[in-house]
């Protein structure tokens, strides 16, 4: 997909209420099942059966979507960065919505927009860059994968990326390491399903680096099927 298509998709998806890859939703027939919340409910996972099955059911809520950011907040994101937003991430800023779409857990907002588990919107994050070691210039937190796995984006690059800081022995500063992605390829590859999260990986010889996109999807691959035997 180009910007343009990736842009009308995402914002598709958010005038549909289903703008994130996990969705509430109701139980109901063949979905009712172990994976329970709430009072009646349950968590139906993009890609997976039974999310096309309460798709076509009716069952899934819509997600409230996030008011779009104010030029405000936008600029103000620029003067912390020292550089521009990337296009698209600019206008999915002020014309889609503040943050609250896209993988893991949703795009991290700007001021007054969505936040991380920790409170943190990216402009938070911004204004407490020494919280994060090495963190290279111009960076904007992207969005929050869970186990403190992060995704940013390089301003007005647009190129990704990840921070993993689960392998690394404690005495030792966590790495930021550029993934095979722009921001519209790694949009891309999240509505199109094939998008995981940022993976560190340790060489033999002890030094650390990012995991490829194909490396990323085999031990995704290998994971499913160690579930399914």
């Amino acid at each position: 997909m180009d910007a343009t298509q990736v842009f009308a998709e995402i914002a598709a998806r958010a005038d549909a209420g289903l703008q994130l890859d996990n969705v509430p939703g109701r139980v109901g027939g063949a979905n009712a099942g172990p994976r329970m919340f709430r009072d009646q409910g349950r968590i139906y996972t993009r890609g997976t059966p039974d999310f096309e099955k309460a798709r076509e059911a009716g069952l899934l809520e819509r997600l409230v979507a996030v008011p779009p950011a104010t030029l405000l907040a936008v600029e103000r994101a620029e003067t912390l960065l020292g550089a521009d937003l990337p296009s698209l991430v600019r206008r999915l800023y002020l014309e889609v919505a503040n943050g609250g779409f896209g993988p893991g857990y949703g795009v991290l907002g700007l001021d007054g927009g969505f936040h991380d588990d920790m409170k943190r919107t990216a402009t938070d994050i911004l204004e407490n860059h020494d919280d994060w070691p090495g963190l290279p210039s111009h960076l904007l937190p992207l969005c929050h994968w869970g186990c403190a796995i992060y995704s940013f984006v390089h301003c007005p690059s647009g190129r990704i990326f990840g921070w993993d800081p689960n392998p690394v022995e404690p005495q030792d500063d966590v790495p930021f390491f550029e993934q095979e992605y722009t921001i519209d390829t790694w949009l891309s590859a999240w509505l199109e399903g094939s998008l995981h999260q940022p993976t560190l990986v340790v060489e033999a010889d002890g030094r650390y680096r990012g995991a490829t996109i194909a490396e990323t999807a085999a031990e995704v691959l290998a994971l499913e099927n160690d579930g399914d035997s």
